[in-house]
């Protein structure tokens, strides 16, 4: 049994930005039939194990002071602590740095992703450290800062976003990491919120991690 931690934010999640209850003024979760992660446990079939770790609002390694209990590095010290012995860990993180409050440059992103990357390098309780899969998040709406007046992203957060790509994939390179960029793989662009992926990007998405994950754990 390959035993896989999937952890990540609201796009991995399952965020639906189609499905809002106004009576709980609240967006809902897609099923396990429609959020990537469920789609690759059913794809992957018996013989793995999948582990979704997921978190609306979930940063990188930073506080944010109107979320609270989202740093992702002190979850994911837990996590791989929690679920010992993985054999690989998924990461999609990145765009709640966007937001205007935290200031952080593509760059700094970036090295909280790695920080995060390493941390997974760790061995708990004597078995070898997981493998890591890094994935890119898709772009933001170009328009976002206007999507989503007031709320957080500001009018430099699409390119900042843009430039993950990039760098991910040298952290991928430098960390001996699985890679994958969800701009290749030809998301809708959300008008709704400007951020979030829909059901179709989702269905997109799973099979490649599927692949992805059988070529790094056969």
């Amino acid at each position: 049994m390959k035993h896989i931690l999937i952890y990540g934010d609201s796009n991995t999640w399952g965020y639906d930005s189609a499905r809002y209850v106004p009576e709980a003024n609240a967006f809902q979760r897609m099923d396990e039939t429609e959020r990537w992660p469920a789609l690759v446990r059913s794809q992957l079939g018996s013989g793995y194990h999948i582990i979704e770790d997921t978190l609306n609002g979930r940063t990188l390694m930073w506080d944010d002071p109107y979320m609270p209990g989202r740093n992702g590095l002190q979850g994911l010290r837990t996590a791989l602590d929690a679920h010992a012995p993985l054999d690989l860990v998924v990461m999609q993180l990145g765009c709640n740095e966007l937001k205007d409050y935290f200031n952080l440059s593509a760059t700094l992103i970036a090295r909280g992703m790695e920080t995060l990357v390493r941390e997974c390098s760790i061995s708990y309780y004597g078995y070898p450290a997981p493998k890591v899969l890094l994935i890119a998040p898709a772009p933001t709406h170009p328009d976002i800062a206007a999507i989503r007046a007031g709320v957080s992203f500001g009018p430099t957060a699409y390119a900042k976003n843009c430039e993950l790509g990039k760098l991910y994939r040298a952290i991928a390179e430098r960390q001996h990491c699985g890679f994958i960029d969800c701009a290749e793989l030809g998301f809708e662009i959300n008008t709704v919120d400007g951020l979030h992926y829909s059901r179709s990007d989702h269905a997109k998405l799973a099979p490649v991690v599927t692949g992805k994950i059988r070529e790094m754990l056969g």
